[in-house]
């Protein structure tokens, strides 16, 4: 668990760059955000604005009843979260902590969705209700996934990463099920503060005040995690109750904004974040200026949000998409300064007795094999129609085959290219919870396809797969230089894929803000809809795959010596730091070929190396095939269950693939704990 250092015997002394950082950042908000009113207002009004207007001048009364409560709710806001985001660092001794990294804001608009659809008259009750329901239930599944571990800093942030995948995913799947329903709930889950009135800040500040200040009475106690559990235990804490009832505050208090705003992303995360890197130490300076610095990064985001919708198209910049821009470099500077000594989940030290039993490859080759080929013939033949469930005969699978034959060829060769690329991933990473989601290398690939979408960009498929290699070899390439200091670490990878994550997530609620065909294009293949793929991309994939395939056998020799570190695998004769490179690119086409396929959140690349291992595949050769050969059965299922789940309505097969492999990957740490 993370640890402060010992206890001085005097205070540290307060670094002047903190005060002096959040002085210059609330007056340069505060003056940005002015700034487009005083050509029509003098100073006094605007300032006035806050408690009176002039009637008889419309820029006045626009300035009371719209900037100036979004000003305040802003404030309002970031500071609340950032003292939240302070308050969760501590309880779980974890400096990437934030109610954000575990889950607490995608869960909070995961209860917002259910009662939207099966509750409405719960909203009507009370909007707190169902998100602090569904913040809680994301926070719980944390702490229960993660209490044996005693909060890992890395098992905690994974966690919450994949339920924030997970409930993101069901969220997303409701909304293509139900989109004429909940097309404007995810408008506002994007973020937004804008405001016609001072009512959402009357309603709010009470509640977050007393938040707050509940939090705040919470310092003493807390100071004693500082000691470590077991000193706090000695000491006549109660660990345990301190840590829920400090949680279920900190769910409370994001909940209850989640609610009204949306989910202004990872505010609660940079403040914290930004107050440690800039020299808070004690825990009574951490908790003060996070709230200042929070409430004063909300708001430089909303402003830049307004900014970019006021010199764009009119289209709506949502604050949680700034927010993101600006969270995502500090978390990055964070990882520079960050240690952790714990295991990884998969890392026992004594990983020998938890090996599978050996089994042949041809015969555990050939049952898989066959059955993706009977999946193939099911997929072909047996399908619903208009009335009733029928097969289609052979002799008509050649008009069939341009409905369901592309879709089905192209998902089971993103399935295999996963599968490769996860194992490749895994065995340089030396880290069996890496995949090519989770390094961010998917969302190196899907942030460039975003990026494509949002200019308007037509350069064709093979100008995609281009440009998502080079996101994904960039985003790896990052990856590892931010991990270079730290010996290539697999935490320090991982931790380096949320970064990606936020950036690639900030984007994809730009373009679902916006709305139109455009949005519906992207989430469809954010979520891997097979259906829009041709014959001509799914023969180019297959000729693709197939080169690199071949490519692959030159890898065996470089990833077996690379598992005896990098010492004895130079001294064998391997340049390590070409290998490593070559290895990299091979994984960073691999993912890119995949995710302009299938999208950037399927889990396919870490579920099929895990298969292959429960299947007695250990050496890196063998355990490749059987990868490959999962990973094409898997979405090969996915895309058939995604044309049938939901008839004649369609889900993307990656969407189906991210709920099984969350429910996997949150199961496998559960395994871990109990390890």
């Amino acid at each position: 668990m993370y640890v402060e250092s010992q206890v001085a015997t005097t205070a540290p002394r307060l670094p002047g760059k903190l005060p002096l950082t959040a002085i210059l950042l609330w007056l340069g908000a505060l003056a940005a955000s002015a700034a487009p009113w005083l050509p029509e207002l003098d100073l006094l009004s605007v300032v006035s604005a806050f408690w009176s207007y002039d009637g008889s001048d419309y820029s006045s009364v626009l300035a009371h009843f719209s900037w100036a409560p979004r000003v305040s709710i802003a404030l309002l806001i970031g500071c609340g979260l950032g003292l939240a985001g302070a308050v969760t660092q501590q309880v779980l001794g974890n400096p990437l902590a934030s109610p954000t990294t575990l889950g607490v804001e995608a869960g909070g608009q995961f209860g917002v969705t259910l009662a939207t659809l099966f509750a409405p008259a719960l909203l009507a009750f009370s909007q707190d209700l169902v998100a602090v329901a569904g913040g809680l239930l994301a926070i719980g599944m944390v702490v229960a996934l993660t209490w044996r571990l005693g909060f890992s800093p890395v098992t905690v942030i994974l966690a919450g990463l994949v339920i924030t995948f997970f409930m993101g995913a069901l969220n997303m799947a409701f909304l293509l099920i139900k989109g004429e329903w909940l097309g404007n709930l995810f408008i506002w889950g994007a973020g937004s503060l804008v405001q016609n009135s001072w009512q959402p800040f009357m309603d709010l500040w009470p509640r977050v005040l007393i938040l707050g200040a509940a939090l705040v009475l919470l310092m003493r106690p807390l100071q004693l995690l500082q000691l470590g559990q077991a000193s706090a235990s000695s000491l006549g804490a109660r660990v345990g109750l301190l840590r829920m009832l400090a949680l279920f505050l900190v769910v409370l208090m994001s909940a209850t904004v989640v609610s009204r705003v949306g989910v202004v992303a990872f505010v609660g995360l940079a403040a914290p974040v930004l107050a440690r890197l800039l020299g808070a130490r004690t825990l009574q300076e951490r908790l003060f200026w996070s709230t200042l610095l929070g409430g004063g990064l909300l708001l430089l985001a909303d402003t830049l949000a307004h900014w970019a919708s006021s010199w764009g198209d009119g289209s709506l910049v949502p604050t949680g998409t700034t927010m993101a821009l600006i969270g995502g470099p500090i978390i990055l500077l964070a990882l520079q300064g960050f240690k952790n000594t714990h295991h990884m989940p998969g890392q026992e030290s004594n990983p020998g007795a938890f090996l599978p039993k050996r089994r042949s490859v041809l015969v555990t080759g050939a049952v898989l094999l066959c059955l993706l080929l009977v999946t193939f013939f099911v997929s072909m033949g047996w399908s619903p129609g208009l009335q009733d469930w029928s097969w289609t005969p052979i002799t008509d699978w050649g008009e069939a085959w341009v409905w369901r034959g592309p879709r089905l060829l192209a998902a089971i060769l993103a399935g295999v290219c996963l599968g490769l690329a996860g194992s490749l991933i895994q065995r340089m990473t030396g880290n069996v919870m890496a995949s090519p989601e989770l390094l961010g290398i998917s969302g190196g690939a899907a942030l460039v396809m975003v990026l494509i979408v949002l200019t308007g960009t037509e350069i064709g498929r093979a100008g995609q797969l281009g440009a998502a290699t080079l996101g994904a070899a960039a985003a790896l390439g990052l990856l590892i230089l931010l991990a270079r200091r730290h010996r290539f670490a697999g935490n320090q990878l991982l931790l380096g894929g949320l970064a990606l994550y936020v950036f690639m997530d900030s984007g994809l609620r730009l373009v679902m803000a916006s709305g139109g065909t455009v949005a519906a294009k992207l989430l469809n293949w954010m979520y891997g809809a097979t259906w829009l793929i041709s014959e001509t991309e799914a023969l180019s994939l297959l000729g693709l795959t197939l080169v690199i395939c071949l490519g692959l056998f030159v890898a065996i020799r470089p990833l077996t010596l690379l598992a005896l570190g990098d010492t004895s695998a130079s001294s064998l004769g391997l340049p390590v730091t070409r290998a490593r490179l070559g290895l990299l690119v091979l994984a960073a086409i691999l993912t890119a070929a995949a995710t302009v396929v299938i999208g950037p959140l399927s889990f396919v690349g870490l579920i099929a190396p895990h298969l292959a291992r429960v299947l007695g595949q250990q050496t890196v050769g063998r355990q490749m095939i059987i990868s490959a050969l999962a990973g094409g059965l898997l979405l090969a299922l996915a895309d058939y269950l995604s044309r049938i789940v939901i008839f004649p309505s369609q889900l993307p097969a990656g969407l189906l693939a991210a709920l099984v492999g969350g429910i996997y990957f949150l199961w496998g740490l559960s395994r871990h704990g109990r390890a």
